[in-house]
């Protein structure tokens, strides 16, 4: 844990050596979550910082009628429900899903904002990455709501690719969706969207096997 830890964001400009003593301070602890368990539930789960320590897991929004939509996937190192944690809500309005079998770090938000007794240095460094690390999830949401914007199935799945390409810097990319996962995330009918994805496979501008994509129209 404490590898991952030392190249995390979130501890940027803390010495690696006092990471332990850190991690102690906020009162954080781990967790072990059994693939389909949720580490968050949606209106049940109180809010608190959370970084992915091993695993796979998937952000989830749902709606009153049961639909649901594919906000991300989380990958080892990724934190997660800082936000809501930050804006104190009584309840997480997402779920997060254990893809497979993962482990969690949690740490309580107010550990971090609130100087200690001790008056820990580390504190006013913890509040700059926690806010960076805020910000730059706000430009990711605003990239997926530039996906969605587009009226067309054909120009979201586009979008999404050009991006993909441009991140990657090669035309021979993997996505992290199966389809069914992609239209949830691109908010489409999934029988339209493999419908679309076919018809751009056929007019050679993709070729696919699976989730890993080769862009061949440039």
């Amino acid at each position: 844990m404490t590898g991952i830890l030392k190249s995390h964001q979130l501890f940027e400009g803390i010495n690696k050596s006092e990471i332990s003593s850190v991690l102690k301070c906020l009162k954080s602890y781990t967790k072990l979550f059994p693939k389909g368990d949720f580490i968050f539930l949606n209106g049940k789960s109180i809010p608190s910082i959370a970084i992915l320590i091993s695993g796979e897991a998937q952000v989830r929004k749902e709606n009153i009628l049961g639909d649901s939509m594919i906000i991300g996937t989380l990958l080892k190192g990724d934190m997660f429900g800082e936000s809501f944690a930050c804006i104190s809500v009584a309840a997480i309005p997402v779920s997060v899903i254990a893809l497979e079998k993962c482990e969690v770090l949690f740490m309580d938000v107010n550990n971090i904002t609130n100087i200690c007794t001790n008056a820990c240095s580390f504190h006013r460094r913890l509040i700059s990455n926690l806010l960076k690390i805020i910000a730059h999830k706000n430009i990711l949401l605003n990239q997926k709501m530039s996906y969605i914007t587009h009226k067309t199935i054909r120009n979201r799945l586009e979008a999404y690719f050009h991006d993909i390409i441009e991140k990657s810097g090669s035309y021979t990319f993997t996505i992290p969706y199966n389809r069914n996962e992609l239209a949830d995330y691109l908010c489409a009918d999934r029988s339209a969207l493999s419908r679309e994805l076919s018809k751009m496979k056929s007019e050679g501008i993709i070729d696919f096997n699976k989730n890993i994509f080769r862009w061949i129209k440039k």
